[in-house]
């Protein structure tokens, strides 16, 4: 089955909610587990567990680690929503940067606090399938929003996780926007490294999770946001002194 790449994780969402409303999917039915959802969708595991957050989020479906997401209701609750404009500009982006800025500064260090090895293990694991697909827009897209949605679930606090299904159109264009931008200064300099250099800042914030140093964490992350602005052109408010915005010189000239 063919879904728009564009709209990923909407058309997912959307088609496993309308299989939940017509009662393919009944309440107390588990929903077929990623990997057999990746391969009909054919998506990556990042793509499915958003759209099956989403679900969550709304009140369709229970998740818990290990036993996959089971159907609790048919009936939709919206909950807390943000309107978004088609093509968000230069101040619609910052306002979602300085959004992202603190939560996922704060889940980073959470993260560093609270993941176990399994965590990190699927963390690297996203990573790597990253690495290999940097010059692919579409995958490296989701591969990036997976890396996140990792960190949010690591904190092993709910509402992280469910906050970023909340903001996920805006998240999504916001890490589209610096993604989009970092490729096309790729294709303008030759020789650039810098969709390397993009990929090494994401490790930055994963090892400080592994080395368990809460402070070092949030300001990788928050480094990799102030940078993608940086990149973008955005008027961000610096961070403060004790938190550089590059931790080290191969960290320096990132992307978001």
């Amino acid at each position: 089955m063919q879904v728009s790449v564009q709209t990923l994780t909407d058309r997912v969402a959307e088609v496993l909610q309308q299989r939940i409303a017509a009662g393919a999917y009944p309440v107390g039915a588990k929903l077929p587990s990623g990997r057999l959802l990746a391969e009909e969708f054919e998506v990556s595991p990042a793509v499915i567990r958003e759209a099956t957050e989403r679900l969550r989020t709304k009140g369709l479906v229970r998740s818990r680690q290990g036993a996959g997401c089971t159907v609790i209701s048919d009936s939709i609750n919206e909950g807390f929503q943000m309107s978004l404009p088609g093509a968000p500009g230069r101040q619609a982006l910052r306002h979602i940067y300085e959004l992202r800025l603190d939560i996922e500064g704060g889940a980073a260090a959470l993260a560093a606090r609270w993941a176990d090895d399994a965590d990190i293990a699927g963390m690297r694991g996203i990573l790597a399938s990253l690495r290999k697909a940097l010059k692919a827009p579409r995958r490296a897209l989701e591969w990036d929003l997976g890396f996140h949605q990792a960190v949010a679930l690591a904190t092993h606090n709910p509402h992280y996780p469910q906050l970023l299904a909340y903001l996920s159109d805006q998240w999504r264009q916001s890490v589209q926007a610096a993604r989009q931008h970092t490729l096309d200064i790729q294709r303008a300099e030759a020789g650039s490294r810098l969709l390397h250099q993009v990929h090494d800042e994401h490790v930055a914030v994963l090892e400080a999770i592994a080395r368990r140093e809460p402070t070092a964490a949030r300001a990788a992350a928050q480094a990799h946001l102030h940078n993608a602005c940086l990149r973008l052109g955005l008027d961000l408010m610096p961070p403060p002194q004790d938190e550089p915005v590059v931790a080290s010189a191969a960290l320096s000239a990132q992307d978001g």
